[in-house]
């Protein structure tokens, strides 16, 4: 008898140490499955902040094209009102406005805006006669969405007198934080 209740020992020792090892394989096997969402995960987390990145960049870069653009055009129209000297641009027109009242009293800066249509960002733009180049005119064109200014940029026409109307030559583009330089 002593033999058998040995064996039977024997045997639960083996049924247990087969139980430990599933056991400690299964920890094995729930520690690597751990290891493995966890670098999916921020495989997945580096990949959104990738294209989150190239959004945000296109969607800058569609800004900085849109007030360039509206820069470029009212460049050709002011300097292309022909020989007369005189637009029929509204936009042109009331810019010569403000640069040929002389009164007194009249404001240095005017600011004038363009709503957004959906697509595109909402224009303003800064009328400056009296900034740092005396007698030029400068203007900021700004692209904003919502609350903030997304892009902007600031040109510098020289001003003279054709005949009672102004004449305008673009001087350059200008950064917001340079535009004290001089040239």
């Amino acid at each position: 008898m002593n033999n058998n209740s040995s064996s039977k020992y024997g045997q639960l020792n083996k049924v247990k140490k087969k139980k430990s090892n599933r056991g400690a394989a299964m920890i094995v096997v729930v520690c690597v499955m751990a290891v493995t969402m966890i670098l999916s995960l921020t495989l997945l987390m580096s990949a959104y902040q990738m294209l989150a990145t190239v959004n945000d960049e296109g969607r800058d870069e569609l800004y900085y094209q849109q007030a360039m653009s509206f820069s470029e055009v009212l460049r050709t129209r002011l300097e292309g009102k022909g020989m007369s000297g005189v637009s029929s641009d509204p936009l042109v027109a009331h810019i010569d406005s403000f640069m040929s009242n002389s009164d007194a009293d009249a404001p240095d800066k005017e600011y004038l805006s363009a709503g957004a249509n959906g697509v595109y960002g909402a224009i303003d733009m800064t009328l400056d006669r009296n900034q740092v180049f005396r007698g030029d005119l400068v203007i900021t064109i700004s692209v904003s969405d919502g609350d903030h200014t997304m892009a902007s940029c600031v040109c510098r026409y020289a001003v003279t007198d054709n005949g009672g109307t102004p004449a305008y030559e673009f001087k350059g583009y200008y950064d917001h934080y340079t535009l004290d330089d001089g040239e």
